[in-house]
């Protein structure tokens, strides 16, 4: 994916890939006996982690029979070599930055794991990450 497909995208996945790969952190709700899963709305036999790239997202989907569960935070990295994998060996899809009713993107693990790989490349080819080194407020 280069950034002509980036733009091409959803804008829920835009602003996951984004924020997401800035942040270095997604989250997920979860409770006392796991995570949160629903059908796939493509595919009823399939199940979905959403995953959110704020926990403001998080939290605003945490209403009605989603109330037991609270948002939690998953490193990014442990997101690209743990959880995708895994949950694409498992069969399942994931969700992401899905409004209050649980609508939006859904796609297969390792398609996400693709698109943020090539969200951390663009960003370090072009410089992203250089405003960062900078905030110190040392001069170069």
């Amino acid at each position: 994916m280069d950034m002509t497909d980036f733009s091409s995208l959803d804008p829920a996945m835009q602003g996951f890939l984004q924020e997401a790969v800035e942040n270095g952190t997604v989250y997920a709700l979860q409770d006392d006996e796991g995570w949160a899963l629903t059908e796939s709305t493509e595919d009823p036999d399939v199940m979905v982690l959403p995953l959110w790239s704020s926990v403001e997202g998080a939290d605003a989907a945490a209403t009605g029979e989603w109330s037991i569960y609270s948002s939690t935070a998953i490193a990014l990295d442990e997101l690209l070599e743990d959880w995708l994998p895994g949950l694409q060996q498992d069969g399942l899809r994931v969700g992401v930055n899905w409004d209050a009713a649980l609508d939006g993107v859904e796609l297969p693990p390792l398609e996400l794991q693709a698109d943020l790989e090539a969200v951390i490349v663009a960003a370090d080819e072009s410089g992203l990450w250089d405003d960062d080194d900078e905030s110190d407020g040392a001069s170069p």
